[in-house]
């Protein structure tokens, strides 16, 4: 449903009136910069004004409307473990191949301790 939008009579009595371009803009002006006529809150209500009249909002002395740039997106973040995950992966893989190696290694030291609290006498 529709809603009737009100607009206040002050910005009726801007749309009929012709203005500068320094009235939308700050100026500098004897070494200090001059804040416009209208605010940037009043030169909205202004253009939706225009569309809603059916205006031009540049024949009222309104600057066109500046194209925005494109939005350069770039990748979320992401949790620590998420980004890490890859890598602990191939770490996990890496010492799960080398584990025959491994075990190899812990029972030949494991032989050398036991000869080595093996008594050197027979009895």
């Amino acid at each position: 449903m529709a809603t009737l939008r009100k607009i206040s009579e002050p910005v009726l009595k801007q749309l009929g009136q012709k203005h500068s371009e320094s009235a939308f803009v700050p100026s500098f002006v004897n070494g200090h910069w001059r804040p416009g006529k209208f605010s940037a809150r009043r030169q909205a209500e202004l253009r939706k004004a225009c569309v809603l009249n059916n205006v031009d909002p540049e024949s009222i002395g309104m600057p066109a409307l500046k194209m925005k740039g494109i939005l350069r997106k770039k990748p979320a973040k992401g949790h620590k473990q998420q980004r890490e995950y890859a890598e602990k992966q191939a770490a996990i893989q890496m010492n799960i191949d080398d584990m025959p190696n491994k075990i190899k290694k812990w029972k030949a030291d494991l032989a050398k301790e036991k000869i080595k609290l093996t008594p050197t006498l027979p009895f």
